[in-house]
């Protein structure tokens, strides 16, 4: 008859505490906070200059 063997393997919550992860999640949605930061200033830039080229063109009548 076979003979059966386990072997528990630790998880990621078994090794580090909950402090660490606590932080971890934090300081992953700060990062995520500036980077949406970076693409509504961007966002911004590209809106201003589509502003500009609609003022820049104006019809004129010629008579």
């Amino acid at each position: 008859m076979p003979k059966e063997v386990k072997i528990e393997i630790p998880t990621l919550e078994d090794i580090l505490p909950p402090e660490f992860t606590e932080h971890t999640l934090k300081a992953y949605k700060e990062f995520l906070i500036a980077l949406r930061s970076l693409i509504d200033a961007q966002i911004k830039k590209i809106e201003e200059m589509e502003k500009k080229e609609k003022k820049e063109i104006k019809k004129i009548e010629i008579e």
